[in-house]
Order: C-alpha cells, then structure tokens, then sequence
C-alpha cells in the first residue's frame, strides 16, 4: 500500500493451524522420549548449509543446559536423518556436548515437537512463525559466513530478523544474530524462559498476539480461499 499497491491482507495460511492431536505421552512412546522430563525443540534450519553453520552451536548450547532435559530436533523435509545423525554424532564426541550422548532425538515433524515441548532454539525462518502459532517461547538464532554478513548487513533496513518480530514490531523473541550467537548467550536466554516467571508468562503472551495478527482479514474463511476469490473477482471484471 505504501507503494500505491492496491493490497488485501487475506490472513497467513499457517494462522489456523490446529494443535497437534497427538498426546504428550502418546509422542513420548512414538519417539522413545521420556515423558518425565522437559523437552526442549531445536531447529536449526531446512537448508544444509545453515544446518551446518547453526547446529554445532546450538547442540553446544543444549549440552550445557543441562541433564535434565531432552531434546527434539524435527526432521525438515529438504534434509536426511543421516546428514543431522552424522552433524549430532560428531558434535557429542567433543567434550563440550558429550552429555547429550542419548537426549538428541529426531522427530518427523515440527508442530507436535513445538507443541510438546517447553521452549525451543530456532532459526531464523519459517519455524518461528511455527512456533508463535504453537504458543512455544523460544530463543531466535542465526549465522552466515563472515563475508555474507559483512555484505548483507548495511543493506538490511529492516529492524529485526525474526519474522515474529517483524509481524509484532517489537521484539518478542530475543535475536541471537551472528556474534550475539554464542553458546552463553543461548543458554542466559533459555533459562529466562524455561522456568515459570515473568519473562515466559510475557513471552508467551505476546507470541499469542502475533497469532491474533496472522488471522486477522481472514474471516473465518482460509487464506488461500480468499485469494483465490479475489483473484477471481478481478478476473471477471477485466
């Protein structure tokens, strides 16, 4: 519109999105996960590269949270459990991510694990929307090559990165981008949203206006549904 487009926002298709029906103790015994535990999603992009740039850190990261917890990293479509097997195989032998030896567990899907779990560590993308509309707290990671981000910086003109914050115009999720992507600075964020408190209960909030804003033009009809009855409409009046 800013632009003289004459626009209509008809909703985000992911807005309605149900909650998974699958119970918790029924996804604990499908995933051999243990029900008593915390679960803690992990998403570390859908693309190889960026897998390979975000999940050494990110498995460091879960490692130092602690034994408590289990893990579930959702198997993106555009991947193979073996490159995510062979990436978590290399990252337990060092010493820095040995404990997670056994509570790394790949999942077929995304939604049930968010769902599920108590908070997560995702990558900027699609899975954040993903998460809003799960209602799951997170904490927003990213990284490129030194040179891409040297590149790409001083043309970005926007004022965040996570589409979540984007779409609120706040920053609802903390933004873990390049240097600010280290091990401790993941863990600081985790640990404010994991327990009961304050920074979780506001978290989660406003994760839920974010999802207020995606169905917002909807009316009740799906999004692609109303595209497809405007593009009609045009159409007729050519």
């Amino acid at each position: 519109r800013d632009r003289g487009v004459d626009a209509t926002f008809v909703g985000h298709p992911l807005a309605d999105l149900p909650a998974p029906a699958v119970t918790r103790d029924a996804y604990a015994v499908e995933n051999q996960l243990d029900a008593a535990k915390t679960w803690i999603t992990l998403m570390p992009g859908s693309r190889r590269k960026e897998v390979r740039m975000n999940l050494p850190t990110i498995l460091e990261a879960a490692g130092r949270l602690g034994g408590g917890y289990e893990f579930l990293l959702p198997v993106a479509r555009t991947l193979d459990s073996a490159f995510l097997a062979g990436l978590i195989a290399a990252a337990t032998e060092t010493r820095r991510a040995a404990s997670l030896q056994g509570a790394i567990h790949l999942v077929p899907e995304a939604l049930p694990a968010l769902y599920h779990s108590r908070a997560g560590i995702v990558a900027s993308g699609t899975a954040t929307v993903e998460a809003a509309i799960m209602g799951t707290p997170f904490v927003m990671v990213y990284r490129v090559s030194a040179l891409t981000y040297a590149l790409g910086k001083p043309r970005v003109k926007v004022p965040y990165f996570a589409m979540v914050n984007l779409i609120a115009e706040e920053e609802v999720v903390p933004e873990l981008v390049q240097h600010k992507f280290t091990v401790e600075n993941i863990v600081a964020e985790m640990n404010k949203i994991i327990p009961d408190g304050e920074p979780r209960r506001r978290m989660i909030e406003r994760l839920g206006a974010v999802k207020a804003r995606l169905e917002l033009g909807n009316g009740g009809a799906h999004p692609s549904e109303m595209a497809a009855e405007i593009i009609l409409k045009e159409i007729k009046e050519q």
